[in-house]
């Protein structure tokens, strides 16, 4: 009997948490001229593009922040995922025009060379450097931090809950994205600084989906 009963609550909490999610599609369509809508799942690290008529039109395997308390971001450094809804702010594409700033802007981003020794490292070889091309094909910039954020942080800023950095406080942080990698083995696990990672050949995929302002829904573990 009780095994019954733990299993009847667990399935309603699952068709609840799904009519939650989907009256936020719902939402995140309203004002929005563009066909689809973009949900991460950190739980099951899986990135599904929705369509209008509330089907799932793709999915696909993703990894996000390496902190194991897979809590929302809060301020730079922490390597943490936002979560709430955001929009793609800049959609960069190595396949755009070499004389367009789409393409000259990850170009530059790509030839960057990340450091073990400055916590950038290969999926599970912390001795390993992440090395250059780390943002693969594309890279679709989010538009965080939104207001939400900045009061989260200055909440925290003044209970004491955000870290001093070189004489200061970390600030809140920027430049969380959607993007590519040079790392497959780190799909499908803890392993960015904040970023939603993708294999290459999604992220070229997912950006016929996308337009400027897609809204992006990012769910808590």
């Amino acid at each position: 009997m009780l095994k019954r009963i733990l299993m009847l609550a667990t399935a309603a909490a699952y068709l609840s948490c799904g009519s939650s999610r989907e009256a936020d599609i719902a939402r995140a369509f309203e004002g929005f001229r563009g066909n689809y809508v973009l949900s991460v799942d950190k739980r099951t690290f899986m990135l599904r593009v929705h369509d209008r008529g509330g089907k799932v039109a793709a999915e696909y395997r993703i990894a996000y922040g390496l902190n194991p308390d897979r809590l929302t971001k809060l301020h730079a450094g922490d390597n943490r995922t936002p979560e709430g809804t955001y929009r793609i702010a800049e959609m960069l594409s190595m396949d755009a025009h070499p004389a367009s700033a789409a393409y000259g802007k990850l170009l530059a981003m790509n030839r960057v060379y990340f450091r073990a020794r400055d916590g950038h490292y290969k999926y599970g070889r912390p001795e390993v450097d992440l090395g250059d091309n780390a943002y693969g094909p594309r890279f679709f910039l989010l538009d965080y931090p939104l207001e939400r954020d900045r009061e989260r942080y200055n909440a925290a800023l003044a209970r004491g809950g955000v870290p001093r950095s070189r004489g200061g406080y970390a600030p809140i942080g920027h430049g969380i994205a959607i993007h590519g990698n040079n790392d497959d083995a780190s799909i499908g696990h803890l392993s960015t600084s904040g970023c939603v990672r993708m294999y290459n050949r999604d992220i070229v995929e997912l950006e016929k989906y996308l337009m400027i302002g897609t809204p992006v829904i990012i769910y808590g573990d």
